[in-house]
């Protein structure tokens, strides 16, 4: 663990105590939950990329140059935008930590009443938007470049059956129907095999992105009602300022009377 992810988790951690103290147990669950989530798709973009690069390696040996060439390209595109919704979540994660710290200055200096805007995070979820447009776009390039290595293993299989036919023909044995390809045999099969994972492991990603932008939109409305709940207690202090002024307003025409009398 790095000095900066071991001194995140600490500002995390106080913060979590705190809100489990005050009674805000489903919150910190949820804010816990979140960063757990974050946790693990740092971890899933960073096997993916690493994986989609002996992919590549995979496709340069293939010899259907134009296909060949595009599910490369594609399969680049699909790391460029992996790469970028990791330093999305990245920098969200620090921005998330430097609120953190701030909520836990503002708790210090103004009390318990800070934590309402603990769950405050402006921003998160345009951050989180982004990054789900990322995945998106990763997914469509993928699906790309298992296309483009279907349609080498379609036209190599193609290929392959007519040859077999002119052989046939040209020993006077009779033409037997084109068969179709199957998929999941062979050596592109076997290229296309971890793309098919990516893909899918991308989609659970996006569906990760989806449950933490609920998680935030959860907090966003648990911190609205901890600053709802705030208002009357104000109310209720102006309310009592503005008693002794009234009771001032009170007695003044009665000591007027009692002069006139």
């Amino acid at each position: 663990m790095s000095a900066k992810t071991t001194k995140q988790q600490e500002a995390l951690t106080e913060l979590l105590d705190l809100l489990t103290q005050n009674g805000k147990k489903q919150e910190a669950a949820e804010l816990s939950a979140l960063f757990a989530q974050f946790s693990a798709m740092e971890t899933q973009y960073g096997k993916v990329l690493s994986e989609l690069s002996a992919v590549r390696e995979q496709l340069a040996t293939l010899h259907d140059g134009g296909n060949r060439t595009a599910a490369m390209q594609e399969t680049k595109q699909t790391q460029a935008h992996i790469t970028q919704a990791k330093e999305t979540l990245s920098h969200l994660k620090e921005d998330m930590t430097d609120r953190i710290r701030k909520t836990l200055a503002a708790v210090k200096q103004h009390g318990i009443s800070a934590l309402n805007k603990a769950a405050d995070f402006l921003g998160i979820k345009k951050a989180l938007a982004e990054m789900k447009g990322n995945v998106q776009d990763a997914i469509a390039s993928t699906q790309g470049s298992i296309d483009r290595i279907n349609a080498i293993g379609s036209e190599l299989h193609a290929l392959n059956e007519h040859a077999k036919n002119l052989g046939r023909a040209l020993t006077g044995k009779e033409r037997k129907e084109l068969t179709q390809r199957n998929e999941d045999k062979g050596v592109l099969a076997a290229i296309a095999k971890p793309l098919k994972r990516h893909k899918a492991t991308l989609e659970g990603m996006e569906k990760n992105i989806d449950r933490a932008m609920a998680r935030v939109e959860r907090l966003e409305q648990a911190a609205a009602k901890g600053r709802e709940k705030e208002k009357p207690s104000i109310r209720e202090e102006i309310k009592a300022a503005k008693k002794p002024e009234q009771a001032k307003k009170q007695t003044a025409p009665q000591k007027t009377q009692e002069v006139s009398l």
